[in-house]
């Protein structure tokens, strides 16, 4: 499973993503049928969004075990739940799940089972740790056009040659595929939906500006490239976003998020 996020800036990304992260979640919740009183999985956790809504969709009753392989974000996730009495925190590899089988009601993965080697075995350890009628939910971006921050990667990849993870980005962000990784794990009743947001900005640079203050591991990447390759590359972004006539106006910036569910 590749870490992402290895020496990246744990708050760099929650101040990158997190906030338009959020707004998935409650989808990936009732995918995975989460409800109070179970016992829930959050694998590749990152920075906690899907584990502390997750302590809050359980309740008092409930148990969330949030593990990531990157140490940093695991504590940052720490960090974000603080003293919650029914959440545990677990460095851990998702393609190598040190629990029992059948240990939860249901496993989670926001915008995480992209970046495992191994997509197919990462789904087989949830299947495996999801209880007999339990749920697993995933969550992971359909194209570059549609992507809030990853964009920029796939532009970055174009322009300097190479990026060591764009091309994990997209790779799960076709329903058919995603549907037939469930399958050959063992889930039944497969389903998937997409959703799609829009966030505005006061302007290009309101949301640009974070990149290149080198925030997140796409602003590191960013501010990594040649002055060249900078400006070639903010243009390009500039002219996906800027559909105002008069430049530096508002925009919008389209996510969309592919959901992906299967009973054990």
């Amino acid at each position: 499973m590749s870490d992402r996020f290895e020496g990246a800036s744990a708050e760099g990304y929650d101040r990158g993503f997190g906030s338009v992260s959020a707004q998935f979640i409650p989808t990936l919740l009732s995918s995975a049928r989460v409800s109070p009183g179970q016992r829930v999985l959050d694998v590749a956790t990152g920075t906690g969004i899907a584990a502390k809504a997750a302590v809050v969709a359980v309740g008092p009753t409930g148990h969330v075990i949030a593990t990531d392989l990157s140490s940093p974000m695991l504590q940052q996730a720490r960090e974000r739940l603080g003293a919650t009495p029914n959440a545990a925190f677990a460095v851990g590899n998702g393609q190598s799940l040190a629990f029992p089988d059948q240990s939860f009601d249901a496993v989670l993965c926001a915008m995480g089972l992209m970046f495992f080697a191994e997509p197919a075995r990462g789904l087989s350890e949830f299947h495996r740790t999801v209880r007999e009628g339990g749920w697993a939910a995933v969550s992971v971006n359909t194209t570059p056009e549609k992507a809030f921050v990853t964009r920029v990667d796939a532009v970055i990849a174009r322009h300097a040659g190479s990026h060591p993870a764009a091309h994990r980005y997209f790779s799960l962000g076709n329903a058919s595929l995603l549907r037939s990784l469930f399958a050959a794990a063992g889930f039944r009743n497969i389903g998937t939906t997409t959703e799609t947001r829009r966030f505005p900005f006061a302007s290009f640079s309101a949301y640009f500006s974070p990149l290149e203050k080198g925030q997140g591991p796409t602003g590191r990447s960013f501010v990594a490239l040649t002055a060249t390759q900078q400006d070639a590359v903010r243009e390009e972004i500039r002219r996906q976003l800027e559909n105002a006539p008069v430049p530096g106006g508002p925009i919008n910036v389209e996510v969309e998020i592919l959901f992906g569910f299967g009973q054990r």
